[in-house]
């Protein structure tokens, strides 16, 4: 779901999210269709009700949003998805303990020229293994808090062991390829992951 600032790149189902105090509005189609109190991560439900668009002003949010929900929707939808019978997923989050010492909060930041080039080779090359018809991919960027989820890897196969293998090795691969940079915080400071000793 990709999150706008103005109607000129909108497709598909789209909404407009309006702030309004304690709560935010959300239109579709010059109606209000719900409130949402601001505690709650708007974009998130949004995403899981199936918009594919979002626009918004004055308020904080990422350049997209998925859940798990909304890319199991979209990966039943697609091409071929009427010859398949098994979904593998894996999501990665936020541990609160990391060396011993407790996280704060990690920061993610990626080299967007890069970035898509990659993600896009790595959803190519797992599509070719037999049996696999689609593959999605979601990371976060920017400041996650320990529980919150960062990563989201699906794979949609013709049966269960077509899913498991790819499903791994598409992992792997995000960890060794696409250009996305970890900082650990903690209450005394904070280190980049890859300037540690210990592999990740």
């Amino acid at each position: 779901m990709k999150i706008l600032r103005d109607l000129e790149s909108a497709e598909g189902r789209t909404a407009i999210v309006k702030d309004s105090g304690d709560f935010y509005e959300v239109y579709e189609n010059g109606e209000r269709i719900l409130s949402v109190r601001k505690d709650f991560d708007v974009f998130e439900i949004l995403a899981d009700l199936g918009f594919d668009s979002v626009i918004c002003d004055d308020i904080d949010h990422p350049e997209e949003m998925e859940t798990v929900k909304s890319l199991i929707r979209k990966v039943k939808s697609s091409e071929g998805s009427e010859k398949c019978g098994a979904i593998a997923i894996f999501v990665g989050f936020v541990r609160r303990i990391s060396d011993g010492k407790e996280v704060l909060r990690l920061e993610y930041e990626r080299y967007d020229e890069l970035y898509w080039k990659k993600l896009n080779e790595i959803v190519d090359r797992i599509k070719s293994y037999e049996g696999v018809v689609d593959v999605r991919i979601y990371h976060k960027i920017g400041s996650i808090k320990p529980g919150e989820d960062i990563l989201y890897v699906i794979v949609m196969g013709e049966n269960r062991k077509s899913v498991y293998k790819p499903l791994e090795d598409c992992v792997e691969m995000i960890k060794r390829e696409l250009p996305i940079w970890k900082k650990e915080v903690y209450e005394d400071g904070a280190v980049w992951v890859h300037d540690k000793s210990s592999p990740r």
